[in-house]
């Protein structure tokens, strides 16, 4: 199957068409398509310190879309993979996003998957390999419909974009792709849950704090500087500014956060005093919080450490859409929802695209030894997005 080139699409003209819906009914047994396809999936371990592996899932996706006559393009951007699948025009209706990637492992047994009390186990099972398998099944039983009238891929109504690297922050996938994209609505399938549409999330700071002192033999340290300690005093400075007002007391906890993570002291020496500390802040802040004001605030309380930010990102806000309302409507009552965490869905937000974060259950167990989906959810979650794209059919093709 050739690649689709961007700018290469038909786009559609004309009002759209209000008659002739493809009835059909949904697959007898989706669930289980979705679950055996992620099992595939989980038994790739895409992490980043494997980057043939991500190459390898990437693969998998194309003879996948290669074996059902599914037109795709594929692209790597600085090593990262992705794969689009969208109709043969430059204009999509709605966008289904999902990664391939997967954080890391202590113990390989992740990569096996297995079900266990309506549960699927496995690195992946719900960040985010499962989506990538139901929209994949989505997007290729809508195509059958739509071959069995005499209609084809350019005829589809939504597309999908797969990453390679959500998981390390998704710059060289749905940041550098979808600006060759024409979409009106989104869904990150990346987040919340059957009952949980997330419409927004926050934005995020990564930053590198460096501290300088004296070395000194180990067993004088009067003759030293311990560069740690000095670290250590900075951070504590830095803590201040994140336990201001009422942000420990508020029940959802939509308020800026501070973790410390990654500290090195000296260079693996025992016997001596460190000279140099380092460490990562990662910061998360909402709507009420100006990230440059907390750069600058965090940078006039620092004494002996200096301050390099390694990345800055957006909120994610779904913006007012027709589609939100209409995805609401058939979702089963689902309500709206804020998360704390960040996806992909901020680059299209970013683009004043609307759209939404959604997704199976997988009971807050992402990036642990227990990650799982709950399989009943798959069904759900696969049924509200047909109707959804079966409701907007009349659309597709004009």
């Amino acid at each position: 199957v050739a690649a689709l080139p961007y700018g290469h699409h038909v786009r559609r003209n004309g009002a759209p068409v209000t008659s002739g819906v493809i009835e059909r009914q949904v697959p007898k047994k989706p669930q289980q398509e979705i679950v055996e396809l992620t099992k595939a999936l989980i038994r790739i371990p895409s992490v980043h310190s494997r980057p043939h592996e991500i190459q390898r899932c990437a693969d998998f996706l194309e003879t996948w879309l290669s074996e059902r006559n599914i037109a795709y393009q594929r692209q790597d951007i600085n090593g990262t993979p992705s794969v689009c699948v969208v109709p043969r025009r430059d204009h999509v209706r709605v966008l289904y996003m999902a990664h391939f990637d997967v954080v890391e492992v202590d113990d390989e047994a992740l990569f096996d998957p297995r079900e266990e009390n309506g549960r699927l186990y496995g690195r992946g099972a719900v960040d985010d390999k499962y989506a990538v398998a139901l929209a994949l099944i989505l997007f290729s039983e809508h195509l059958k419909d739509l071959r069995s009238v005499g209609k084809d891929q350019a005829d589809m109504g939504f597309g999908l974009l797969l990453t390679g690297d959500e998981e390390v922050g998704g710059a060289n996938g749905a940041g550098a792709l979808v600006s060759d994209l024409d979409v009106d609505f989104f869904v990150a399938l990346d987040g919340g849950g059957p009952e949980r549409i997330v419409t927004r999330e926050k934005g995020l700071l990564h930053l590198e704090l460096t501290t300088r002192g004296k070395a000194a033999h180990g067993a004088r340290p009067w003759l030293g500087e311990n560069a740690f300690n000095h670290m250590v005093a900075d951070y504590h400075a830095v803590q201040q500014l994140f336990d201001e007002g009422d942000n420990r007391a508020s029940a959802d906890h939509w308020h800026k956060t501070l973790v410390l993570s990654n500290c090195r002291a000296g260079d693996g020496s025992i016997n001596k005093v460190p000279d140099r500390a380092s460490a990562t802040l990662d910061i998360r802040y909402t709507e009420a919080e100006d990230p440059d004001a907390i750069v600058t605030a965090i940078r006039e309380v620092l004494v002996h450490s200096t301050l390099k930010v390694l990345a800055k990102e957006p909120l994610f806000n779904s913006g007012e859409s027709t589609y939100l309302e209409l995805l609401l409507s058939i979702a089963n009552n689902a309500a709206t929802t804020s998360e704390h965490g960040s996806s992909d869905a901020r680059y299209l937000s970013a683009r004043g695209i609307p759209g939404v974060v959604w997704g199976a259950e997988g009971e807050m167990s992402q990036h642990s030894a227990d990650e799982h989906v709950v399989t009943d959810s798959l069904g759900q979650l696969f049924e509200c997005l047909d109707r959804f794209q079966k409701t907007l059919s009349p659309m597709e093709g004009d």
